[in-house]
């Protein structure tokens, strides 16, 4: 139970990767601080996540969203569910692999030739581990990496802010030219990012990938009951805009360290 009492953090864990790791701070570099509103949807997220999907999913004797779909639709409906699960999750993996396979070579200064064979290992390893220790091991390895990572980024932040003299040398001042203008809403197809269609576009991915996605689920039935679970929820959604706003942090300051 002590271990499992870390999965308060584990559901955070699950959805941050080196895609977040890496996105965030590119973002705010070369786009802004624009996407950082959809952190105003979360206060909206939590109550409908927490106080209808939760419970909803407690009550039940199943051990994966899919049970819920046989249920309603059939056995075919819950084989093509997980399926796309599945292949959209194999992908998403073997890019998040991917890209920390291509950040080792990049920062070790190996040749790119490397990046097949480390995918590999870490694709062999994260199996093993996961195989022997099924999902206390995916809790606590989650937690683990969690740290790891949050402790990068301040890391990061702290010896740019001391290179640099202090914290004024790298915080941005105006809007940087290369930024887009912030367009509070549009349909226009070369409009990347607007306020509201930041907005709708986090608040439509928390409730579908709280409420839907096996990922979540897994970690909400492997609690004690619905408020276990719900408090789990609420340190994601906690975690997450302090971890956001760190990597937006990174982000700023090497693009000032850049700059300067």
């Amino acid at each position: 139970t002590g271990l499992l009492g870390d999965n308060r953090y584990t559901l955070f864990a699950t959805l941050m990767s080196t895609i977040t790791y890496l996105g965030m701070p590119g973002e705010m570099i070369r786009y802004g601080p624009v996407v950082l509103l959809y952190l105003f949807v979360l206060p909206i997220v939590y109550p409908i996540v927490g106080y209808v999907f939760i419970p909803y999913f407690m009550k039940l004797p199943v051990t994966s969203a899919y049970e819920i779909l046989e249920r309603r639709l059939g056995l075919s409906g819950r084989l093509l569910a997980s399926g796309f699960f599945l292949a959209t999750r194999l992908v998403w993996m073997a890019l998040i692999i991917f890209l920390t396979a291509k950040m080792l070579v990049i920062m070790l200064g190996w040749p790119e030739s490397r990046i097949l064979s480390i995918s590999l290992v870490m694709g062999l390893v994260t199996v093993l581990y996961t195989w022997m220790g099924g999902i206390r091991a995916v809790v606590l390895t989650d937690v683990i990496q969690s740290y790891i990572l949050f402790g990068g980024a301040l890391l990061t932040i702290l010896l740019v802010t001391v290179k640099l003299g202090g914290f004024d040398a790298w915080w941005p001042t105006s809007w940087e030219p290369h930024w887009p203008a912030a367009t509070w809403f549009s349909v226009k197809p070369g409009v990347r990012t607007s306020v509201v269609g930041s907005l709708v576009w986090m608040f439509a991915w928390w409730v579908c990938t709280s409420g839907s996605d096996q990922m979540a689920i897994q970690r909400y039935l492997s609690t004690r009951d619905a408020k276990a679970a719900r408090k789990a929820f609420l340190v994601t959604l906690v975690a997450n805009v302090v971890t956001n706003l760190t990597l937006g942090l990174v982000g700023f300051s090497l693009l000032g360290f850049f700059k300067h």
